[in-house]
């Protein structure tokens, strides 16, 4: 019976020590959560910016920013799909710029020259398909460092994808937007941040296990159709 009781008060001093550092590490464990998404390289000069659809408003002002201060000489811009409820409107004449449409007209607000910019028109389903976009662009040109802008808590995915997407013959240099209000060490406070982590992370699980199907039944991938530069 005392040996009964004593492992119980083992048990129960075990519970409580697991919950005080819980209680006690769990911000530090959530801030190491949000820290690891963000993936940011020296900034060097590059040939050539991308500009990673999804917050135009984020991402282009950085993106010219860089062109200003001459640390590439061309942006590159890949279309996104349509937001839900567009083609609705399409088909009643009402006629909304898209995400391409709108980086461009920021792009000529923020005095960047037509001459430029280097867009892709065809639509990226996701962050793969535009990495296979760009891919196929780059395989015809001489590019040597490549520039990626996109918001913080997306470089650490965006680097996975778009290094598998380019190979090793391409130097990235990830870059986050300086005026992204994401805060890694406070995420968990702001529902906007909230979501992107969960979303994040559950892209990061997706981009494992896709990696682990094709290494076990080989990549069964077609390779990218050939796509129109304007």
């Amino acid at each position: 019976m005392i040996r009964l009781m004593w492992r119980l008060v083992r048990a129960l001093a075990t519970l409580v020590a697991l919950g005080v550092a819980l209680y006690l590490g769990g911000p530090y464990l959530l801030a190491h959560a949000g820290r690891s998404l963000i993936t940011e390289d020296p900034l060097v000069k590059g040939d050539m910016a991308l500009v990673v659809s999804g917050q135009p408003y984020l991402c282009v002002p950085e993106a010219a920013r860089l062109y200003h201060e001459r640390l590439i000489p061309k942006i590159l811009l890949v279309n996104e799909p349509r937001p839900a409820g567009q083609e609705d409107l399409l088909r009643v004449g009402i006629r909304y710029p898209d995400g391409l449409e709108r980086s461009l007209q920021l792009l000529e607000a923020l005095h960047v020259p037509r001459e430029a910019i280097l867009t892709i028109p065809e639509r990226a389903d996701d962050l793969r398909a535009e990495a296979y976009m760009v891919s196929r662009l780059l395989s015809n040109r001489s590019m040597r460092t490549l520039i990626i802008v996109a918001s913080k808590a997306q470089t650490t995915r965006a680097r996975k994808i778009f290094a598998a997407g380019l190979g090793s013959k391409i130097d990235l240099v990830m870059h986050p937007v300086s005026a992204d209000p994401f805060d890694p060490g406070r995420w968990w406070k702001n529902r906007d941040d909230f979501r992107q982590v969960l979303w994040e992370y559950a892209a990061l699980v997706d981009l494992w296990r896709r990696g682990l199907w094709r290494a076990v039944v080989g990549d069964m991938t077609l390779a990218p159709p050939d796509v129109a530069v304007r």
